[in-house]
């Protein structure tokens, strides 16, 4: 017996909740929207540079091998000056704006709009029926229990770098250093918040993205009920959340699945503000204030929520080229350059010390030629596409098939051979998921990059929103033909195969990134065996990788690991590649190293 809602809004229907009715935004509005994001970007870029001392600061080019920009003293204490005087322009600003008639009004309606919002979320929930909130709830506790004991148990990988390099570190270094693009700031920063309350690898590293991803799950299914219905919104987020791609992201995450989140924010907010013509947006001031600020905190946190960004405002854009308005046009370009600025200046730090160049032009946005990007880009699509859907050496093969289900389903809404409300689901949710599957092949193709799938990943959810529409669909007319519980069956044994598989192939790749891992905790394993004493350890991957485990494994020792010689310092350990004949910047050796491995240690007479 198929269990439905006690209540629940008209499908498709942009139902988060009675808005508040009146007249849209003012320019009141995008002042206060425009002022509060350039106050706190500046605020929090100030309060950075203030965290720290000149000293310190010029430190920064020595804490690793890199290239950083020639940055001066002057520089520092001008750029935090400049930064703070704008925070408390931008403040003032708007605090007088706000406390004025019109920007007080417009403040009312953005809390009007917000807290309806809110109440919409609370009210799909509330009409489930009893049995559909068991089972969403059950599927969540479930996924959070598997991806908790994952956390746990998987190798360390990136996260171990960022661990190491930046959440241990200073605040100003993990803000302003760009060694290498394994710095997500913004993600950094979550995780080094967490240090400072417990320094654990897993306390700091592996904890919050379980909550996020916790959070951005439960996120995404509430605000697809609203739009949706409960079958559409369980089907599309229990697919994603299972997916390889998705599932590893979501413990070892280094903030994609906080991209997922805030993808939600603005998602929702596009749809919002491309209501059709004619249609009222009623809240137009929270989709704005939600689209600029979730993109500036997006590509804080990693920089590639570009490619969301730029289907987001393109779709916004094509909407306003349709309806042939020049105005709506320059809104979304002037906002679209607000959200670019709000993020730089969190940045500010950053460009400070290491400058644009190792971000912009480092290995993996560096444009390829043109010739080689051509030639790659169907061998890129493809394995990309398979990494998404599931399964690498299916290519894009899922997603046709998903679009060519739902080109059937179109083709049959548009014919009234559906029904209405699955029509407007369609309508409403079919073009938009299609839109954000394929525009960020135009940016890739724009910059000539092929960039790692994983910076994709959030793709995949519309590819599963994609799905779920189709089997509704299937499942209706099953129903009308009788044939309704096989099918709900096969659906479901599909369903567990798949989740199986998926976790099975995470669970494969762990198994051998364990077996690696052992082989990097050796060296640390046997310097924990033998009296205390510096170590001198050169090459940066010994280094980090006998830092790493001395800070977390073997942490009750008080380790000195050193990457060049300190005066007056006597090395007791010299570390140095296989079959080395001598350590970079240490004492000639001789005879057999004293361990040999991943490294070679040598112990000084």
């Amino acid at each position: 017996m198929q269990v439905r809602s006690k209540q629940a809004p008209a499908a498709g229907q942009a139902d988060l909740g009675p808005g508040p009715a009146g007249p849209g935004p003012g320019r009141a509005f995008y002042a206060l929207l425009a002022l509060g994001l350039l106050g706190l970007s500046a605020g929090y870029a100030a309060l950075v540079l203030y965290s720290a001392r000149w000293p310190e600061v010029a430190a920064l080019r020595d804490f690793y091998i890199w290239r950083p920009r020639a940055y001066s003293a002057a520089e520092f204490w001008g750029l935090r000056r400049a930064l703070a005087g704008l925070a408390l322009g931008a403040g003032a600003l708007a605090a007088g704006l706000g406390l004025a008639p019109a920007g007080r009004a417009q403040l009312r309606a953005l809390g009007q709009e917000v807290a309806g919002g809110v109440r919409g979320l609370r009210a799909g929930w509330r009409g489930l029926a009893p049995g559909q909130r068991r089972w969403a709830g059950g599927l969540l506790l479930g996924l959070t229990a598997l991806r908790a004991y994952y956390s746990v148990v998987i190798a360390p990988g990136d996260d171990g770098v960022s661990y190491e390099v930046f959440v241990r570190a200073r605040l100003l270094l993990l803000s302003a250093a760009y060694p290498m693009p394994n710095n997500h700031v913004g993600s950094s920063t979550l995780d080094w918040l967490f240090y400072q309350v417990n320094p654990g690898f897993w306390w700091s590293t592996r904890l919050p993205v379980l909550l996020v991803s916790t959070g951005a799950t439960a996120l995404w299914f509430l605000a697809l009920l609203r739009r949706s219905n409960f079958r559409v919104a369980a089907l599309a987020v229990s697919l994603f959340s299972v997916l390889q791609v998705s599932f590893y992201h979501a413990v070892t995450g280094r903030g994609y699945w906080l991209l997922v989140g805030l993808g939600a924010v603005g998602f929702f907010a596009v749809l919002e503000l491309a209501a059709p013509a004619g249609a009222a947006v009623r809240r137009a001031r929270a989709a704005w204030a939600g689209l600029v600020l979730s993109g500036a905190l997006g590509l804080y946190i990693v920089p590639t929520h570009a490619y969301f960004l730029f289907s987001a405002y393109g779709w916004l854009g094509l909407a306003a080229l349709r309806r042939r308005s020049g105005r709506a046009l320059g809104r979304l370009v002037g906002l679209g350059a607000l959200t670019l600025l709000g993020a730089g200046l969190l940045y500010a730090p950053l460009w400070l010390v290491s400058g644009p160049r190792l971000m912009f032009q480092n290995d993996y946005v560096l444009p390829l030629a043109p010739g080689a990007f051509w030639r790659g880009l169907p061998a890129y699509v493809w394995l990309t596409e398979g990494w998404l859907s599931g399964h690498r050496w299916l290519g894009p093969l899922p997603l046709l098939t998903g679009l060519a289900g739902l080109a059937v389903l179109w083709r049959r809404a548009r014919a009234g051979r559906v029904p209405a409300d699955l029509a407007r689901l369609v309508q409403q949710l079919g073009p938009v998921s299609g839109w954000f599957l394929a525009a960020p092949y135009l940016l890739l193709s724009a910059q000539r990059v092929q960039a790692p799938e994983r910076t994709l990943f959030y793709k995949s959810l519309f590819f599963c929103l994609l799905l779920g529409l189709v089997a509704d669909w299937a499942l209706r007319l099953a129903q009308r033909l009788g044939r309704a519980p096989a099918l709900r069956l096969g659906l479901a044994g599909a369903g567990l195969l798949l989740a199986a598989s998926q976790v099975g192939l995470v669970a494969r790749y762990n198994y051998l990134q364990v077996r690696l891992w052992q082989n990097y905790r050796r060296p640390m394993a046997w310097l924990a065996t033998q009296p205390l004493g510096p170590v001198l350890a050169p090459e940066p991957v010994h280094r980090l990788l006998l830092r790493f485990y001395a800070h977390t494994e073997f942490a009750q020792q008080p380790w000195q690991i050193d990457d060049r010689p300190r005066p007056g310092v006597h090395y007791r350990y010299l570390v140095s590649k296989p079959g080395a004949a001598r350590v970079p910047g240490g004492p000639p050796v001789a005879g057999p190293p004293a361990f040999h491995g991943l490294a070679d240690i040598f112990v000084a007479p």
